[in-house]
């Protein structure tokens, strides 16, 4: 959103019925239920884009075990509510499609990097919905001509980010650890040897905004770094820009079972367009640091 309007665009969002949420500035608000096509339909209509961008999702690959039908509800009747106010109000916009990289599921060391023609192997009810959005986004293209550029991305991380993901919980765990004035900053976390593919939300930014310009629909395409680290990795440059001593503790309910022990994407498609990542893991942390070290310090004041 940031960068669309660095540039002077017109930005429309929706807003979470009864959350009440607040548009951000310099945006249009509407608070709709994207699960309900006609509303959709109308509030499509009232924007008149040229270009959509998906983002809204339950994103949680575990809470999605808790909550299944909401997951699918949310995931795949809001993306059917998306693309049939873009049918019916806006069928000339481009339309970019934020899908996972949770919908390739157990990968074979050996058949590392995915790619697009990797075999999608969902693993949880997340995982699942993100399939059926994904072959969803696919049938609109071919059977009513949407132009919907499907981008599965891989781990993200950057400022912003909700702390139920890896990064942004050991940036909070520090930044709540150094604001406080603790002797020590006990990190939980689960299994800190998996290893995935981290890219920069910034770096995505810039693959949404080339897809729209771009992209073809017809194609897959996968955002990933192309290669992995592990969370001890991360855990160690998080732990180098601390202010305060941190020690790591495992949490045994943060582990899931039968994990997939590493994965990475081959970005070919984009780097195809002429995208390549720019955002080094460095200072993807200590970014995310300073952002809950900001809201730290906002939260005591």
């Amino acid at each position: 959103m940031a960068s669309l309007l660095a540039d002077g665009a017109e930005v429309d969002g929706t807003l979470l019925p009864g959350a009440h949420e607040t548009a951000p500035a310099g945006t249009t608000g509407h608070e709709v239920d994207i699960t309900d096509a006609d509303a959709m339909a109308t509030v499509v209509a009232a924007a008149a884009p040229d270009a959509i961008i998906h983002l809204a999702a339950a994103a949680s690959v575990g809470q999605s075990f808790g909550d299944p039908d909401g997951t699918w509800h949310v995931n795949v009747e809001g993306t059917r509510g998306v693309l049939e106010g873009m049918r019916r109000s806006a069928p000339g916009a481009r339309m970019v499609m934020a899908l996972s990289g949770e919908e390739y599921g157990r990968v074979a060391l050996e058949d590392l990097p995915v790619t697009e023609d990797t075999p999608l192997n969902p693993l949880s009810p997340y995982a699942e919905s993100k399939v059926a959005a994904d072959h969803l986004c696919a049938q609109y293209h071919h059977d009513h001509g949407l132009a919907i550029m499907r981008l599965r991305a891989f781990n993200q991380v950057g400022p912003g980010q909700d702390p139920r993901f890896v990064v942004p919980s050991i940036c909070k765990q520090i930044a709540d650890a150094e604001m406080a004035g603790d002797g020590v900053c006990r990190l939980q976390l689960g299994n800190i040897d998996t290893r995935r593919d981290f890219l920069d939300v910034r770096d995505v930014v810039a693959a949404y905004r080339l897809l729209l310009d771009r992209g073809d629909p017809s194609r897959t395409y996968l955002a990933g770094a192309g290669r992995s680290e592990s969370i001890r990795e991360l855990v160690d440059i998080a732990v180098s820009l601390a202010r305060t001593p941190v020690e790591v503790n495992s949490d045994p309910s943060r582990i899931r079972e039968g994990e997939q022990p590493d994965l990475y994407a081959s970005p070919r498609a984009l780097k195809e367009l002429g995208w390549a990542p720019r955002i080094p893991l460095q200072q993807s942390i200590s970014d995310t640091l300073d952002y809950w070290r900001d809201r730290a310090h906002t939260e005591i004041g």
